[in-house]
């Protein structure tokens, strides 16, 4: 009898034993099944994002408004050369412009040579100063003789204003031309009279 009844005990035991655990099982099952069923794979989520892109708004082009000044590139800034140095080729382009300007005219209708001179005029009689070389220019322009005209001489004219010029060229050195010039502010040297000599008094032998 006693056994019987520990064996019926045993029957229980192991049957709770077993419901506990298709219990768990049971619950495992419906633990995995919600997952796959109401959650989503990465895989799947991967399609849902090809099958419904985002559309994305088209970055706007900047406009530029007419009246907004366009700014332009810098350029890089050139060297400057010494202010002497500027000032020698500034009146190197006045004297090759002035020179170019120097066409003959019938005597009498000349006018002024130019001149780089500024300021209160100061007569300067040394040779290869600014103002000897405007006066010579003035003494080519009134004779039409080039570079290689002489000069036998060149002094005041009676006033500080005015000057006095002989000059030839080297193929007629016995017959100067005698050339009077005159100051004019602002505007340089104009010759007012010439005349051909016919003898040369400062040429020797």
């Amino acid at each position: 009898m006693q056994g019987y009844r520990f064996e019926q005990r045993k029957k229980q035991r192991i049957n709770r034993i077993l419901n506990i655990a298709i219990g768990v099982v049971v619950l495992l099952i419906l633990v995995f099944g919600a997952q796959i069923f109401f959650g989503s794979s990465p895989s799947e989520e991967a399609a849902l994002d090809q099958e419904d892109p985002v559309e994305e708004e088209p970055e706007r082009e900047s406009i530029t408004d007419p009246a907004e000044p366009v700014e332009q590139p810098e350029e890089p800034a050139e060297e400057r050369e010494p202010a002497d140095q500027e000032d020698e080729i500034d009146e190197q382009e006045i004297d090759r412009d002035q020179e170019q300007d120097l066409e003959p005219v019938p005597d009498g209708e000349w006018e002024p040579v130019g001149t780089s001179q500024t300021g209160e005029f100061t007569p300067d009689f040394t040779q290869g100063s600014t103002n000897w070389n405007e006066m010579e220019r003035a003494l080519r322009y009134a004779t039409g003789l080039e570079e290689n005209m002489i000069v036998w001489r060149l002094e005041n004219g009676g006033s500080p204003t005015r000057a006095r010029g002989v000059v030839s060229a080297p193929d007629s050195q016995e017959q100067p031309y005698e050339v009077f010039i005159e100051w004019v502010d602002g505007r340089g040297w104009m010759p007012v009279d010439k005349q051909q000599l016919t003898t040369n008094p400062y040429r020797r032998g």
